[in-house]
């Protein structure tokens, strides 16, 4: 089995573009974070009637509903930033941050490989994902309404980090993945080159 290649701040040698997915423009790619977003929210929704989990609140709707959109904008917030944690601690650079709405975005210039690219996709949802739901068990039961919603939208609101691991986990082993929080792409070697041949061809033409 070839050794996977390292994560990049250049594009290796002998590495072409073989795919680019626009973030906005693409359909299939939204239409996929649309229909995860609206299943898991169904599903929620029905486990919570459902399974009669304990989401009553003595608190009146004037303070529930700030607390709960202050929640989800933290969320969003911290969210992001584990992306960019996970990413400066796979390329040892500082990530971009952007904003379009209803969207924050991370990105960077660096190429990653396959479970580099799956991981940073992915770091959110795992440890957020245990962190609330830990809350949710141990909290006290006015703010488990709170908690729920942010479980929730934790993996609700995920359709696009599920969509990018997939698609890194497809890639020949071989691939380099960039995603600088506007498109994705994925990069392979042309004419039949290995991984450790690009990225040694491009190690001999760096500057001594």
């Amino acid at each position: 089995m070839s050794r996977p290649p390292e994560n990049s701040l250049r594009l290796p040698t002998g590495y072409d573009c073989h795919l680019s997915i626009d973030l906005k423009k693409d359909r299939v790619f939204n239409r996929w974070v649309r229909a995860v977003f609206l299943g898991v929210a169904v599903a929620a929704v029905a486990a919570a009637l459902g399974l009669n989990f304990p989401l009553e609140t003595a608190w009146s709707p004037w303070v529930s509903v700030p607390v709960t959109v202050l929640a989800v904008l933290f969320y969003f917030s911290a969210h992001e930033a584990t992306h960019g944690l996970a990413l400066r601690g796979r390329t040892g650079i500082r990530p971009s941050y952007a904003f379009a709405f209803p969207f924050l975005t991370t990105g960077s210039p660096a190429y990653l490989n396959r479970g580099s690219t799956a991981f940073v996709a992915l770091a959110p949802r795992l440890a957020w994902g245990v962190l609330l739901l830990a809350a949710f068990l141990l909290a006290p039961a006015d703010v488990r309404l709170t908690l729920y919603v942010l479980l929730a939208l934790n993996f609700a609101g995920s359709g696009g980090d599920y969509a990018e691991a997939a698609l890194a986990l497809r890639q020949p082993p071989e691939a380099l993945i960039r995603d600088d929080g506007a498109e994705i792409g994925v990069f392979l070697p042309a004419g039949g080159h290995s991984p450790a041949e690009a990225q040694a061809a491009d190690a001999d033409r760096r500057p001594q």
